[in-house]
């Protein structure tokens, strides 16, 4: 049976600056054999909210690369792409859910988002 090896991080970043691009690469452990995981055809998606359920303030997708590239499928690599994040500043929750070629889904990461006020604004 694989098990799909998950871990928590957590951003903290400046609002309305630039985030940079994240690297990932999944891994699976099947039979005590760690190996990356085949995203062909995946589709990944992340959201930012206050508490699970309620408005999503942020939302990344895979799908015509709004926000998240899967870079090498095969290899398991993806990234969030760099962007500019301008919400409210707060502390968010979010996870990164993806949905693989055979529809089996699973959360990869979660954590805190976590959006704070810079001093200098632009004019």
């Amino acid at each position: 049976m694989a098990e799909i090896l998950t871990s928590q991080l957590d951003f903290r970043h400046y609002k309305g600056d630039t985030f940079p691009e994240q690297l990932f690469q999944i891994e699976e452990e099947i039979d005590n054999v760690v190996t990356n995981m085949d995203l062909t055809g995946a589709v990944i998606n992340m959201q930012l909210r206050i508490k699970a359920g309620e408005n999503v303030f942020l939302n990344l997708t895979s799908v015509a690369d709004a926000g998240i590239t899967i870079t090498d499928a095969a290899n398991g690599e993806f990234k969030i792409n760099e962007q500019i994040i301008n919400i409210d500043a707060r502390k968010y929750l979010y996870d990164l859910q993806i949905t693989l070629a055979n529809e089996k889904v699973f959360t990869y990461i979660k954590g805190f988002f976590e959006v704070i006020n810079d001093i200098t604004r632009p004019s």
